[in-house]
């Protein structure tokens, strides 16, 4: 790996400024040291991964940074949160699991935040925080407040598909936003020569229009913060993003387990000359004296700090399950382009109710692909572009897991952002976003940060759309804890719990049946909201229970007429949320009737339908006439043929197969 050799600095830095990046530098080395002796003793437990030799980085970044400026880390992020100002005794009472750790012990050593000092949160996976980092900026330029993002990452997240695709929406859009490559020549143990196929990562970076990318001497402070300096001032101004790539070392080995055995002692040997201490010590020319009182004042800091956090509380038990509520959303009317009562289609109406918060909310917007001319795939956007401008009808490139994460961190920032995707199968490009990210984020930090986030998908067959296309994936997300899920069946429910999804705290999954897109219903009121977690009773019975959702509805109002011609009286209920799920509705039901079938369309196995069984059985099992059973299609991928989809798909004989020996058997 190459070793820049030091540069000129454009403007050396006082003795009193000199001592302070010195001080900075030194307060984390120590903190990493006495971190690295606690987790050898375990005193400390879990993961860590420590960034001695990296110490150059965030402090020349942070030196040029204000205080409102927003951070996103990385699971290397001790460093990135204590330059950004961050106490060494809350965070180490983080890290050592403590109450008084500034996520009350939740988050550890690679998922802390500290949003009153702008340090929005560090990052588990490798590549994570990038789309994230792009949703904040984001959020920066449409509130107008004047700050930029800083967005660290390493030379393994440079390789990943995050990386691309948010360096091109970054630049695509010109976000506020300044993306810090700390280099240290190593995923892991993986060199970088043996990972990316290019010069170097901004000669990676600048080939993005607009996008500025620079390489520096990241052992070198004053290096670093001389180059930080006028890209973090341009992002300011509006004039774009950049890449700051910072080639530097780290110490030690990427964590606790690591013994190094992938590089040389020479070649540590060689990095250890130009700790980024002695750089600056020789730079600014500080005397031993100097350096001694900083020395002192670091190691009183950080022995008070192991004192706090060792002698800290540990989190009362409670904790673990605290922070994944759903919290109420007060009523409030919204414009409604279609009068109430007035009889629309359920494109109509999302579309009427998308402009509606829209309208009534400034922080709404909509991202995603093909939403402005096309309309979206289906439809459901038409004409929204023109009416509110590219700034909130946001389409983007084909990159999912980008312009969702992003949009993640849009919802961080203060926005409340609606993304689409094209088709609902497409959510397995988004995984990481969601379900590392979206769904764990509040609950990681302790409820300092929020997600008012909702992803709506189009889901399940559309006659002959195939395997890829014709997917209902809502059975994926059922054991993913801070994922709401919701799945409407009627215009009503579609207005209620889409107006409710915009206006909540929580990230929620909005699924929409394609076969449902053309179905009408009366527009319901102006300020018409449906809670998440709570069920309908579709129609009322005495005999049997089918408990269903989506465009499986229909399915069980034709079979229940068919079984009142035969003189058998059922009750539907229509679940709408999936996620929470209203356990309490179904089982009323089902005590009142004895006997219940789950209706859905998907394959029934590992789905909602065993979700509701699991939860069925020990409310209702003293009142069963019968067991409950399931309707579903085949376990199989869903053909092209149309005559094949219909075989596999349940329909009104196939439900009766399985309902009328329930009623007449037992």
């Amino acid at each position: 790996m190459t070793i820049l050799e030091p540069g000129a600095t454009p403007h050396p830095p006082s003795p009193a400024a000199a001592l302070r990046l010195y001080g900075e530098m030194l307060r984390i080395r120590r903190f990493e040291e006495e971190l690295q002796r606690l987790v050898g003793e375990g005193k400390v437990g879990g993961t860590t991964h420590l960034c001695i030799g990296q110490e150059a980085v965030p402090v020349g970044v942070s030196a040029e940074l204000d205080r409102t400026d927003l951070v996103v880390s990385t699971h290397r992020g001790h460093g990135h949160l204590l330059a950004k100002g961050a106490r060494a005794d809350r965070a180490l009472a983080e890290i050592a699991g403590r109450a008084t750790g500034y996520c009350q012990g939740k988050g550890g050593s690679q998922h802390v935040a500290v949003p009153e000092i702008g340090h929005m949160g560090s990052n588990g996976i490798t590549g994570g925080g990038l789309p994230i980092a792009a949703g904040l900026a984001l959020a920066q330029r449409l509130r107008g407040t004047g700050r930029c993002v800083v967005g660290y990452l390493g030379d393994g997240a440079a390789c990943t598909g995050n990386f691309h695709e948010t360096l091109n929406l970054a630049a695509l859009w010109r976000l506020p936003v300044v993306f810090v490559l700390e280099n240290n020549g190593y995923a892991m143990s993986m060199p970088v020569a043996r990972e990316a196929a290019c010069a170097s990562f901004a000669d990676w970076a600048g080939r993005y229009r607009g996008l500025v990318a620079r390489q520096v001497d990241g052992n070198d402070v004053l290096a670093v913060r001389a180059a930080a300096g006028p890209l973090l001032a341009r992002a300011r101004a509006g004039e774009g993003p950049a890449l700051l790539e910072c080639l530097t070392y780290r110490a030690c080995g990427h964590s606790k387990s690591d013994a190094r055995v992938y590089r040389t002692r020479e070649e540590e040997a060689l990095w250890a000359a130009r700790d980024p201490l002695l750089v600056l010590a020789a730079r600014a020319g500080l005397d031993e004296g100097e350096i001694q009182r900083a020395r002192a004042a670091a190691d009183a800091e950080i022995a008070a700090a192991v004192t706090f956090a060792l002698g800290s509380p540990v989190p009362a038990p409670e904790l673990a399950t605290a922070h994944l509520d759903v919290p109420a959303v007060p009523a409030a009317a919204a414009p409604s382009a279609i009068p109430p009562g007035t009889q629309t289609t359920f494109t109509e109406a999302l579309r009427a109710t998308l402009q509606g918060e829209l309208e009534r909310d400034p922080a709404v917007f909509l991202i995603g692909e093909d939403m402005g001319a096309y309309g979206g795939a289906f439809g459901v956007t038409r004409g929204l572009l023109h009416r509110f401008g590219q700034e909130r009808i946001r389409e983007t490139p084909i990159s999912e897991n980008g312009f969702v994460g992003l949009a993640v961190g849009a919802a961080m920032g203060g926005l409340r952002p609606v993304a689409e995707l094209m088709f609902g199968d497409f959510v397995t490009c988004c995984m990481d976003a969601l379900v590392n990210h979206a769904a764990k984020i509040r609950y990681m930090y302790a409820g300092q940060v929020q997600v008012p986030f909702v992803l709506r998908m189009p889901v399940g067959r559309r006659n002959g759309y195939g395997a890829t296309h014709s997917q209902s994936p809502e059975g994926w997300f059922l054991n993913v804890p801070g994922l709401q899920v919701v799945f409407p069946a009627t215009v009503e429910d579609a207005v209620g719990l889409l107006r409710t999804a915009i206006r909540g705290s929580v990230p929620v999954l909005f699924l929409e049946h394609k076969l449902l897109y053309p179905a009408r219903g009366a527009m319901p009121a102006a300020d018409h909201l449906v809670p998440l977690g709570r069920a309908r009773i579709d129609r009322e019975g005495r005999d049997l229970t089918l408990i269903t959702y989506g465009h499986a509805l229909g399915l069980c109002r034709t079979a229940a007429d068919q079984l009142a011609a035969r003189g058998h009286s059922v009750e539907i209920v229509d679940l709408r949320s999936l996620a929470p799920l209203d356990v309490a509705t179904c089982a009323a039901s089902v005590r009142r009737t004895g006997r219940a079938v789950v209706v859905q369309e998907a394959s029934p196995i590992g789905g909602v339908a065993d979700r509701v069984v699991g939860a069925l059985v020990a409310e209702v099992f003293a009142w069963l006439r019968a067991p409950i059973l399931r309707v579903g299609a085949a376990h199989t991928p869903v053909p092209s043929a149309p005559a094949l989809e219909d075989a596999m798909m349940p329909d009104v004989a196939s439900l009766l197969r399985v309902a009328l020996p329930l009623l007449t058997e037992y």
